[in-house]
C-alpha cells in the first residue's frame, strides 16, 4: 500500500484539523476558546473521538475544572480501557482534587513559577504550556532580580550566552544518542533523526519504530524541553513532490502521541507539521517513512 493510501487507515483528517486548532488556541493562553472550539463537536462522533477527549480533559484541567476533565478521560476510557493518558490523568486528578487550579494560566514569571512549584509539590497535574513571557518581563515580575542567565549575557556577552547554549546542546545530544538515532547539534538545538524508518505503510508504526520512539520519550522525561515532530513521507509516483503531505502530518501526529505517554509530558508540549518532500532525511524511500524532531536546548 502507498502512503497515499495508508492516509485512509488513519484517524479523520477533521479530528487532525480540530485538534491542532484547539491546541493551538490552548497553548496562546486562550483556553475558554480552546474549550468551545472542542465543545461545538460533542454532538458529533467526531467530538467522541479520544484524541478530541483527552485535550479537552487537559484543557478542563488546566482551568481548575477536575470534574469535567474526569468524565472525558472516563469517556476516553468506556471507549479505549487501556488508554494510558487518560489513565494517567484520572490517577493525578485522584491525587490533587481542587487544587489544580493553581496551574491555572501557566505562563513563565517569576510569580506564577513559583505557583507551579507549590502545585508541582501538592501532586496538581499541569498539562498546557502558556506562552513565554519576555526575559525582561520574567526580571521585573522577580522584584527587579535578573535571572542567572540574563546576569551571564550581561556580563559576558553574547558570545559567551551562546558558548553556553552550545554547550548545552551539545550535552543534551549526548544523553539523546543511542542505537537507531543519528543525533545532531546544531546551534542551540537538536535535531533527532531514525535510521530506519518507523512506519511500516501510511501512519502504522512497526515495532521497532515504537521502540524506538519510547525510548527517545523515556530520555526526554522531565527535561521539559520544546520539541517540534516533522512528519516525512516517501515520494511515489504521481503525488505532489512538494508542499508536504497528509501521510506526513499523520506520522507526526503520532510519534507526538507516543513521545508524550513515554515522557510523561503533555500532548501539547509537542509541535506537530508536516515537512517538505524536499527536506526528506534520506534518499531511500522505506527510510523516510519516518519523523524528525527538533530539540531546543533553553
Amino acid at each position: 500500500m502507498s502512503d497515499q493510501a495508508g492516509a485512509e487507515t488513519a484517524a479523520p483528517l477533521d479530528v487532525v484539523l480540530l485538534v491542532s486548532r484547539a491546541r493551538g488556541l490552548a497553548r496562546a493562553g486562550e483556553l475558554g476558546g480552546a474549550l468551545r472550539l472542542l465543545r461545538e463537536a460533542e454532538a458529533t462522533e467526531l467530538g467522541r473521538h479520544r484524541e478530541v477527549l483527552d485535550l479537552r480533559a487537559r484543557v478542563h484541567a488546566q482551568r481548575g475544572e477536575t470534574a469535567e476533565a474526569a468524565e472525558c478521560w472516563r469517556r476516553v476510557l468506556a471507549r479505549h480501557p487501556q488508554d494510558p493518558a487518560a489513565g494517567a490523568g484520572l490517577a493525578r486528578l485522584g491525587r490533587t482534587g481542587p487544587v489544580a487550579a493553581l496551574g491555572r494560566h501557566r505562563a513563565r514569571t517569576a510569580l506564577v513559577a513559583a505557583a507551579c512549584l507549590t502545585a508541582v509539590a501538592a501532586g496538581v497535574l499541569t498539562t498546557l504550556d502558556g506562552p513565554r513571557p519576555a526575559r525582561a518581563d520574567t526580571d521585573r515580575a522577580a522584584g527587579g532580580h535578573r535571572s542567572p542567565r540574563a546576569s551571564a549575557t550581561a556580563e559576558g556577552g553574547p558570545e559567551k550566552d551562546a558558548a553556553a547554549q552550545a554547550r548545552r546542546a551539545a550535552a543534551l545530544a549526548d544523553d539523546l544518542r543511542a542505537p537507531g538515532l543519528r543525533v545532531t547539534v546544531h546551534g542551540d538545538s537538536v535535531e533527532v533523526a531514525f535510521t530506519r524508518g518507523l512506519f511500516s505503510e501510511g501512519a502504522q508504526l512497526t515495532p521497532a519504530g515504537a521502540r524506538h520512539l519510547a525510548l527517545l520519550g523515556e530520555r526526554l522525561a522531565g527535561r521539559h524541553l520544546p520539541v517540534t515532530v516533522h512528519g516525512h513521507a516517501a515520494t511515489v509516483p504521481g503525488a505532489p513532490r512538494s508542499g508536504g503531505s497528509v501521510v506526513a502530518l499523520w506520522r507526526a501526529l503520532v510519534a507526538a502521541r507516543e513521545l508524550a505517554t513515554a515522557s510523561g509530558e503533555p500532548l501539547t508540549a509537542f509541535t506537530t507539521d508536516s515537512a517538505d518532500q524536499r527536506d526528506a532525511p534520506y534518499p531511500d524511500p522505506a527510510r523516510n517513512r519516518t519523523v524528525t524532531l527538533v530539540i531546543s536546548s533553553e
